[in-house]
Order: structure tokens, then sequence, then C-alpha cells
């Protein structure tokens, strides 16, 4: 299978894959894998660096096509800006009726059912098909930062439980085999342990 056939399956634009691997390709430094003792290696159907927006779409595209993801994250939780920064999904002001795909369209209705689910809220607002929890004139989606991680885990926790997906949170990329245009492998360091595992994969 090659790129625009991987691109088909999962239904990704460049955008994804390009956010999902951005830091990929730093220069191979500072590690001799063959004679680190603290070293192993994991292999997948794809390999995502970094678990901001972009790198969960991705993973859970590709989940959602049968194929086994890797994915690191150097912070200990998902989500990038919309769990750790505060900032809303998006600006888009037609985004209710068009211009999304079915996995946002998914999330966004996620969002608002985890707010019907756990909040005391007036039944108007429980009653609003297109609930802004956050009421904010910017996004017609403004919301906490933990309804949002919340919500990415769920989505994401069937293929943690099946093994489909291995999420290595705390890792920081720290270099990448290329040849050519392709990258080959990936280094990833723990964080706190400091162990390097080496990621392949078919993407």
């Amino acid at each position: 299978m090659d790129r625009k056939e991987f691109m088909s399956l999962t239904g990704l634009g460049t955008g994804s894959l390009i956010s999902g691997f951005a830091p990929a390709f730093a220069s191979r430094t500072g590690h001799d894998t063959f004679n680190n003792k603290n070293y192993k290696e994991l292999k997948a159907d794809l390999v995502i660096a970094g678990g901001g927006v972009g790198g969960c779409a991705a993973a859970i595209a590709a989940l959602q096509n049968n194929l086994s993801v890797i994915m690191t994250e150097e912070t200990d939780w998902i989500g990038g800006q919309l769990t750790q920064q505060g900032v809303p999904p998006d600006e888009h002001p037609w985004i209710e009726t068009h211009g999304s795909t079915a996995l946002y369209r998914t999330y966004r209705t996620s969002v608002r059912d985890y707010y019907r689910n756990n909040y005391p809220l007036t039944a108007a607002a429980r009653a609003e098909k297109y609930l802004n929890p956050g009421d904010a004139v910017v996004s017609q989606l403004s919301h906490e930062p933990r309804v949002s991680l919340a919500v990415l885990q769920s989505m994401l926790m069937q293929y943690l439980s099946n093994g489909k997906l291995t999420l290595l949170l705390e890792h920081k990329i720290s270099a990448a085999d290329s040849d050519g245009t392709r990258v080959k492998s990936l280094t990833a360091v723990s964080k706190h342990t400091r162990e390097v595992i080496g990621l392949t994969a078919v993407y």
C-alpha cells in the first residue's frame, strides 16, 4: 500500500499527517541504540509523533481501519491545544451544518453529551441541539479543557484495551533515521526512566 492509498483509506488530508509527524524530522543525534542497555524496540503499522489534535485524529482514523498504532506525546496527556491551552475547537461559523469530517462530528457531539451526562444543566441548555457550554462568541463549542481530554480518552479507550494502540506519554522524540524523504524509524526517550525506544512502522 502506498501513501496515496493509505490517505484514501483513512480519510486523512496531508495536514493531519504533517501535524502528527512534525517532530519526527530531526536529525539523528545523541543515542547509540545498539550499545544502550536501556533500549527496546516497538513496531506497528503507523507511528505518530505527537498526541495533539492532528495526532489523535490520525490515530483514530487508522485504528478504525484496523491498523496498529504507536503514538508518542511529550506531556502527560493528549489533546494538544484543546486540552492544554484552553483553545476552542474552531471558529468556523458554519461548522454545525457542513465543513466537517464524520470523526470530528463525533468528537463535537461527544463533548456536548459529556456535559449533558455529567453537569447540572438547565432544561433549556440540555435541550439545545448545538449546546455551547461556555456560551462564547469565538466558538460554537467553547468548553473546559478537561472535558476534551475525557472525550478523547474515551474515543481511544477501546483501542488501548485491545492492544491496537500503544500510547507513550511523556516520551520525547529525540532522533529520526531517514532515507531521503522517508522516515525509517524514530527514537523516543522516556522523560522519567530515560528508557530509549526505537519505533518502526510501515508509515
